[in-house]
């Protein structure tokens, strides 16, 4: 202990004077040296050094309060997923171009103007652009809000019931509301709002996932309500791609996998049904679907027509196409070339490695969205941006598969390819959704 206090003795005289504003002269304080047997004290005169009054600056974060929330921020340090935005603009732009090159020559036949789609296509897509990047920096948790929800519940609603008095009819099918010049299609607002409510319910209920009266039944009454909706108009794409996400968002939520698949076990029953006992009961609709999938050279002029000119214009494709704008079938050949078969035109100018593109950009997209919602910070965030892409994911599927035969024609759009402004809108704001709980996600 002497030598201990020698060497603090002589340290502290070597130690550099330190000089006040008026010339006095402070000694640092000797270090206080701590061994694991014994604690040195300062040498005899020394006074101990007084206590540290530095000031640890908050973090900035800190300064807002816990119980104020951002509803919208626009702070620049927080950026969404880029990745995932150039996967949506690539789609976007891709399905411009081929909208264009696949519409042209029905517009001049239809309309006397070749850039009706395009143009019309065109708003769209800048407005939904603006809209993904507004909602990108409003806090996904407002759609929790009782007040919003519950709106969103009785215009989705009313305007899906509107549909069956005053809807626009288009083989058959009344899916459509027209105001002035602008149709609107209800049924692509219902996808969205059905997602929304399913999460909320979820992350307010998740401790009873487990329980199938009541946890699993009051999802599914929800869930059976949006289907009715949809099944009146009739809507049978938009019925099986709701059915879809809802069985995906609560095996993703929780539920117990017997309830899943007992569900799951419902829906085959219910499709079996309709496609053997409805023909039987005079749908006529559903027997020439069935027809035109098992054979589509069955009846090529009337009910098989469709499917037969899609697949001539798959196969004429080949490995790289006919080139861009060289589609034969789009010229008054094969209908909805602006909608349900773009698909079938693309395949058509840019052949198999076009066809592969387009897939390989959609399971970017999904799979990117997924990474997303596993990143998200809570059970909300996880569920809403899980069945948004599950969405994308099963439109895409049935449009490609409808195209190409291997599903029942249903009358499904593709995502951002194909013609559409409620749809185009309703997509890329679902996408800022996405983009939104990107910024507050762990990535």
């Amino acid at each position: 202990m002497d030598n201990l206090a020698r060497r603090q003795d002589s340290y502290s005289s070597s130690v550099p004077a330190d000089t006040g504003q008026r010339g006095a002269v402070r000694r640092k304080p000797p270090i206080k040296i701590v061994s694991s047997a014994t604690t040195a004290v300062p040498a005899r005169g020394v006074s101990r050094p007084a206590p540290s009054r530095r000031t640890v600056k908050a973090p900035a974060d800190a300064a807002v309060p816990k119980n104020k929330k951002r509803i919208i921020d626009f702070s620049i340090p927080q950026k969404f997923d880029f990745s995932f935005f150039l996967i949506v603009v690539i789609l976007l732009a891709f399905g411009l171009i081929m909208l264009f090159s696949a519409t042209y020559a029905s517009a001049k036949v239809g309309y006397g103007d070749s850039y009706y789609f395009i143009k019309r296509q065109l708003v769209f897509a800048v407005m939904g652009l603006a809209a993904m990047i507004v909602i990108s920096f409003i806090d996904y948790h407002i759609l929790m809000n009782k007040l919003i929800l519950r709106a969103a519940i009785v215009i989705s609603a009313g305007l899906m019931i509107l549909v069956r008095f005053t809807g626009s009819t288009v083989n058959g099918a009344e899916r459509w509301l027209r105001v002035g010049e602008i149709t609107i299609q209800p049924s692509e607002i219902l996808k969205f709002v059905t997602i929304m409510v399913i999460a909320e319910y979820m992350q307010r209920n998740y401790d009873k996932m487990k329980s199938f009266v009541h946890g699993f039944i009051p999802i599914m009454v929800r869930v059976g309500i949006a289907c009715a909706l949809v099944v009146m108009q009739p809507h049978l794409s938009a019925t099986l791609i709701i059915l879809a996400i809802s069985v995906a968002m609560v095996f993703i939520g929780g539920a117990r996998i017997p309830h899943v698949l007992l569900v799951v076990g419902l829906i085959a029953l219910a499709a079996i049904m309709v496609f053997t006992v409805f023909p039987m009961m005079g749908f006529d609709y559903v027997s020439d679907r069935m027809r035109s999938f098992n054979d589509p050279e069955a009846d090529i002029r009337d009910t098989t027509y469709q499917t037969y000119q899609s697949l001539i214009a798959i196969g004429s494709g080949g490995w790289f196409g006919q080139g861009l704008g060289n589609s034969h079938q789009k010229y008054s050949y094969l209908p909805f070339v602006n909608n349900d078969f773009i698909f079938s035109v693309i395949v058509e100018e840019l052949g198999f490695v076009g066809a592969v593109v387009i897939v390989l950009l959609f399971l970017i997209l999904i799979i990117r969205g997924f990474y997303i919602a596993a990143s998200a910070p809570d059970k909300f965030g996880t569920l809403l941006c899980a069945g948004i892409v599950i969405q994308i994911g099963v439109q895409a599927f049935l449009n490609i598969a409808v195209a190409s035969n291997a599903f029942f024609n249903t009358g499904v759009s593709l995502p951002f390819l194909s013609y559409g402004g409620t749809a185009l809108m309703m997509q890329l704001a679902e996408m800022g959704v996405v983009l939104n709980i990107s910024r507050k996600a762990s990535i």
